[in-house]
């Protein structure tokens, strides 16, 4: 009986635990956002999604344990199940719990169990092909007990870190430094997004928000500035931040390259990858469509950056009238004006919308434009990564992602994986010969991707092929059945063809 029940406890330890996460490896390649697509591990997508936002508002991240790995692979394979590749998840929030802030408004350090947090997040996120946005901080930051009256919210040690440039030094060095060390490349991030609407808590925009104390715009613009440059020094992600509407006068050129450089001592990492704007036809019904992102394209906006449509009712709306929409064609529309991506609000706030509202309208992009929606890593995926990893044989090193530099760069590989698109999803393959749409047009059809801009069209090509693991495979086409990487020598661009 003893040496059954040991014979027993063995073999019931054998088993894995029940949806154990797998943790994902670190990516080598460098993200970018360029024409109208985020680069993401070597892939261009549109994100397509709703943001989660919290699961416990300021809570989420604590000492006492982990996040609970059910509840988050609820939101996140909600949104993937209704046809999303993207949420966005609010981290300190508040500031409440984490990070630690003394009584001079210095970062002491993280809160104990937040960094295995994100990465259990974000290891759920990439086992169901879905990238997150990690917001750091939201306006809430100035207003004590905005929704919880268990918070350990301090305003005074707030707004002491965030008005001296040498107090958000500790958090860079203390906090954020430590995050991107340990999970600063995970594949699953889509970017590191430094405040949710920080326009509610300046001096110069905030007066209506009912914030119980206001922040200097020229602050917000420096702690933006230095999260930048510690991002794209430690890490191969973008940076973004959420920024209250789409309005060309008053937002939107506050962060400029130009600005948020010489906010920065000049340095040239200080910069936002995309901009991330905000849009609720309730609260903008004074200015109609001339600051609606569903009646504007993405270039109306004059801006040097992809444009993502961070937040938005994730419902049909019919107020104010003329700016009325179905969901579904909001999402749509979107993808087909030059938008980076579109993400409603929210999983865990029904006022604007639920998962069941929205989930027409993101079956609708998938069915119809899978081949910029399904992300590689997703289990049962049938892409696979665009490019090879740095694991590759040497002879494959020519094609693997450049990761020499955090900035946008028009090297070779860094450039043309760009260009890739999954054809595996169609029937008919496309061929490394077609051209690429420019940035202006619009799309209807699963096999083309109105993206980037006119240096990705390809010219007379000179091809080799490569398997995925970039071996190199010569200039003549497979024979074998099997999805296989395909390098124009002379445009250095590079994509997947299938051969059945």
């Amino acid at each position: 009986m003893k040496r059954f029940f040991c014979i027993l406890t063995l073999a019931l330890a054998s088993i894995p635990a029940f949806a154990q996460v797998t943790q994902a490896p670190m990516q080598t390649s460098q993200d970018r956002a360029e024409g109208n697509r985020l680069i993401i591990n070597g892939q261009p997508i549109f994100v397509s999604g709703m943001n989660i936002a919290w699961h416990s508002f300021g809570n989420d991240l604590h000492d006492n344990d982990v996040v609970s790995e059910s509840t988050f692979r609820n939101y996140i394979k909600g949104v993937k199940d209704a046809g999303g590749n993207a949420v966005r998840w609010w981290l300190h929030n508040d500031a409440s719990f984490c990070p630690k802030i003394d009584a001079n408004g210095k970062v002491t350090g993280l809160a104990a169990k937040s960094i295995e947090s994100m990465r259990r997040v974000l290891d759920i996120a990439y086992e169901q092909g879905v990238v997150v946005s990690m917001c750091l901080f939201s306006h809430n930051l100035m207003k004590a007990g905005s929704k919880a009256s268990w918070s350990n919210f301090n305003l005074d040690r707030n707004y002491k870190l965030f008005t001296s440039a040498a107090n958000m030094d500790t958090y860079i060095d203390k906090a954020l430094k430590p995050i991107l060390a340990a999970v600063g490349n995970h594949p699953a991030v889509m970017a590191w997004e430094v405040f949710n609407e920080p326009e509610g808590m300046s001096s110069e925009f905030g007066t209506g928000w009912g914030m119980d104390k206001l922040i200097p715009h020229d602050d917000i613009i420096t702690f933006t500035a230095k999260v930048a440059v510690a991002v794209h020094e430690n890490s191969k992600k973008m940076v973004s931040t959420g920024i209250h509407e789409f309005n060309k006068s008053n937002y939107f050129p506050r962060y400029t390259e130009a600005k948020l450089k010489a906010a920065a001592g000049n340095n040239e990492k200080a910069y936002l990858d995309f901009y991330m704007a905000h849009w609720y036809p309730d609260h903008q019904s004074w200015c109609g469509t001339s600051c609606s992102p569903f009646h504007n394209k993405a270039s109306f906006w004059g801006l040097s950056r992809p444009v993502v449509i961070g937040e938005f009712p994730s419902k049909s709306w019919t107020s104010p009238s003329n700016t009325a929409m179905t969901i579904t064609a909001a999402y749509e529309y979107a993808y087909n004006n030059e938008y980076a991506g579109a993400l409603g609000w929210a999983l865990t706030d029904a006022d604007y919308g639920s998962i069941q509202e929205v989930t027409p309208a993101l079956k609708n992009l998938s069915n119809k434009y899978k081949s910029d929606i399904e992300i590689c890593t997703a289990k049962g995926a049938s892409c696979s990564p665009s490019t090879p990893s740095s694991s590759s044989t040497p002879s494959s090193s020519s094609i693997a992602p450049s990761s020499s530099s955090a900035t946008p760069s028009s090297s070779s590989i860094s450039s043309s994986s760009a260009a890739v698109s999954s054809s595996s999803q169609s029937s008919s393959s496309q061929s490394s010969s077609s051209s690429r749409q420019s940035s202006s047009s619009s799309s209807s059809s699963n096999s083309t991707t109105p993206i980037l801009s006119q240096k990705y069209q390809q010219s007379e090509t000179v091809l080799k092929y490569y398997n995925l693991q970039g071996q190199p495979l010569g200039n003549a086409k497979p024979k074998e059945p099997g999805v296989y990487i395909v390098k124009n020598i002379k445009t250095n661009q590079i994509q997947k063809e299938v051969v059945k």
